[in-house]
């Protein structure tokens, strides 16, 4: 069960950061526009893309162990960057973002619209391949299933759930912003700490 929550709570962290692509979300749900599809989408995307990183990526890199150290090592860069950066929002932004209501839009431009803000986004591909892709190296085979069920399990809640809860949960997530991102940091740190540690005794 602490493989399943580990892949949980990294996926989730990951996953709350307000960015671009919860904003959306959260103006599809108050507009009340696919919210099924919209969601549906984001969590089929990661999916696909966190079990590229959990059982591709990972599973080449575990085969060279130089790459595997390689690779664990820039993972704690950018978990560490990802900490300092959520400490940043929390203590020193200017502002928080709005979350207004947007126009119906038809189901096509609905869908290519969260495949573009979802797809075309870097950071997608930072957190579900290579942050997580990285994590998962120190597991086996068996391990990384049930890792991986844990971070299919974040996302599914968090985008389902902030979907459909977007006209309540709009107002509170921009009352506790700086809780989430203090929150965020702390997990971030956490991991880089284990992937130190894993690198530490691999070498």
């Amino acid at each position: 069960m602490s493989i399943f929550f580990k892949g949980f709570f990294l996926s989730l962290s990951l996953l709350v950061a307000i960015g671009a692509q919860n904003v959306f979300i959260i103006k599809q749900g108050i507009s009340k526009n696919h919210i099924f599809v919209v969601s549906g989408i984001c969590f089929f995307c990661d999916v696909v893309l966190m079990g590229f990183g959990i059982f591709g990526i990972g599973e080449f890199l575990a085969k060279n162990r130089i790459l595997n150290l390689l690779i664990a090592s820039v993972g704690i860069l950018f978990v560490l960057y990802y900490g300092f950066l959520s400490l940043k929002s929390a203590f020193f932004a200017e502002s928080h973002p709005k979350f207004l209501q947007s126009n119906s839009l038809s189901l096509k431009k609905t869908i290519l619209l969260t495949l573009a803000v979802t797809l075309l986004n870097p950071h997608v591909y930072l957190d579900t391949v290579f942050v997580i892709g990285a994590t998962a190296l120190m597991f086996n085979f068996d391990e990384k299933i049930i890792f991986a069920y844990g971070a299919f399990t974040a996302s599914f809640l968090w985008f389902f759930g902030l979907g459909y809860g977007a006209l309540k949960l709009s107002q509170i997530l921009i009352q506790i912003t700086k809780i989430i991102d203090i929150l965020i940091a702390i997990i971030m740190f956490f991991i880089a700490f284990s992937l130190l540690r894993y690198v530490l005794i691999s070498s």
